[in-house]
């Protein structure tokens, strides 16, 4: 069974397990993290980290002034003496700069005062335009463990370069994106992208430790990685991080990631682990621009849209709640099961009839479509109420399949190429309007989607993305 099934499959259960196996293994936050230092949170996913000793009697306000003489940027307080700017970064509207701190479940609480606020027993602090909640970066992951002490440039606390376990393919993808490929010593054996990532497979240069569901822990731990990734998402992997870190293993547990924030907060810790943040401000920069621009283009006008793992009468689809749904909707397309679960789960052909989609998308794991031919005979395959559809007479029926197909269903790093290509065979024509040259003209894609000389990926190829994939 192919990744992307394994993941979409297990979809549904894991979101229960994860719950439930973070209640039984009991985790606590990492208090006693070997480093210090502030956070300055400029908004919209744009963070500096300053890695510095809080010495006794620091207050809030030095932690700051100390982070920004680091960094060569000024302050600019009003006449009350609170923080009007940093670097230059204004005062949002209706936010203002303050400062914050790691409560006991690792949220971030706000300090009413800090220039009488002692940081000397903080291990990390933020100074932030966010505003407080979910729009903050976290400065731990999803089990409350903080991420900053593994790591410095690609090395561990020893000066050694760093060895590095990935354990689910859209958490490969992150760490590979923002720089890591190089580290990696195992991953699971479903992450099967970059191409420069399963050559090391083969070479055995990369272990295999497991499986997506069943990671092995001997495995894991005979490569000695000093930081294992894990997903979130996954109970399982929930567990196995609560048993390494027992064993002494750096672990970091990304987010489960829905939509584009969940990515960005994960580029930023994958990073950051590593030991170079820049990477990940530098990658989430042009993530975002890509996004931007696309869904500022895209006009899906409600259009109705139908997501399918496979041709079979009851097949795996999208509701709300996953990443499918989630960048439908970013593009103003109606996902036909947003209303009908918060997971992936089957739906009937007769489902399929009543709801009408203008949009059919296929993802297809099972092999790869080359030709048009094979497209044709694939969709020979549907059955008779799924032709009686909109989307079936008009023609609106889109195949991904090979790299393709785990590019629509891994909540990765390739967000931005998943949301154009979908942009642009659902919307085509102001895409067009924009650039008359750009036709994508085809309605399967295969482990050549994002070719250089086709043209399908042009506003992600202007932001830069592709590079990590390509290998080094």
């Amino acid at each position: 069974m192919q990744a992307s099934t394994i993941k979409l499959l297990s979809a549904a259960v894991i979101a229960v397990v994860a719950v439930a196996a973070a209640s039984a293994v009991g985790f606590t936050v990492d208090s006693t993290d070997a480093r210090q230092g502030v956070m300055i949170d400029f908004a919209y996913y744009e963070v500096d980290w300053v890695e510095m000793r809080f010495p006794e009697g620091m207050t809030g306000d030095g932690a700051l002034e100390a982070a920004c003489s680091e960094k060569g940027y000024e302050i600019v307080r009003d006449p009350e003496g609170s923080v009007y700017s940093v670097d230059g970064r204004t005062r949002l509207l209706n936010v203002d700069w303050g400062m914050y701190v790691l409560g006991s479940g690792g949220e971030w609480v706000q300090v009413e005062d800090p220039s009488t606020y002692v940081v000397s027993e903080d291990s990390i602090v933020s100074w932030a335009r966010a505003g407080a909640g979910s729009e903050m970066m976290p400065a731990v992951d999803q089990t409350g463990f903080t991420y900053y002490s593994y790591a410095s440039e690609g090395r561990n606390a020893h000066g050694e370069r760093l060895k590095v376990v990935t354990l689910a393919p859209s958490v490969t993808e992150t760490v590979c994106a923002v720089g890591g490929l190089d580290y990696i010593v195992g991953t699971d054996r479903y992450s099967d992208y970059p191409n420069a990532l399963v050559a090391r497979q083969n070479d055995r240069t990369i272990s295999l430790v497991g499986g997506y569901t069943d990671p092995n822990y001997e495995k894991i731990v005979a490569v000695s990685p000093d930081i294992v990734f894990l997903d979130g998402g996954t109970g399982e992997h929930v567990a196995m991080a609560d048993k390494l870190r027992k064993s002494g293993v750096g672990c970091v547990v990304l987010y489960e990631a829905v939509d584009t924030d969940d990515l960005l907060k994960n580029l930023w810790i994958c990073s950051s682990a590593l030991g170079f943040p820049w990477a990940g401000n530098e990658y989430i920069t042009d993530v975002a621009e890509a996004v931007d621009n696309i869904s500022r283009i895209a006009d899906l006008q409600g259009k109705k849209v139908f997501v399918s793992l496979g041709v079979s009468d009851t097949p795996y689809t999208a509701g709300s709640g996953t990443y499918v749904d989630s960048m439908l909707e970013s593009l103003g397309a109606r996902n036909i099961f947003a209303q009908d679960s918060s997971s992936w789960f089957m739906a009937s052909k007769e489902m399929v009839y009543e709801r009408q989609p203008d949009i059919i998308v296929v993802i297809y794991d099972t092999e790869e479509i080359t030709s048009q031919r094979e497209y044709r005979l694939l969709l020979s395959h549907f059955n008779d109420l799924w032709k009686k559809t909109p989307a079936y007479r008009n023609g609106e029926v889109y195949v991904f399949s090979g790299d393709a197909a785990s590019l629509l269903s891994r909540a990765g790093a390739r967000l931005p190429e998943a949301l154009e290509l979908l942009a642009k065979i659902t919307s085509p024509e102001p895409f067009i309007m924009a650039d008359p040259t750009d036709v994508v003209g085809v309605k399967y894609y295969n482990d050549s989607y994002n070719d250089p000389d086709n043209g399908y990926l042009r506003y992600v190829k202007a932001q830069g993305l592709m590079e990590w994939q390509r290998g080094s």
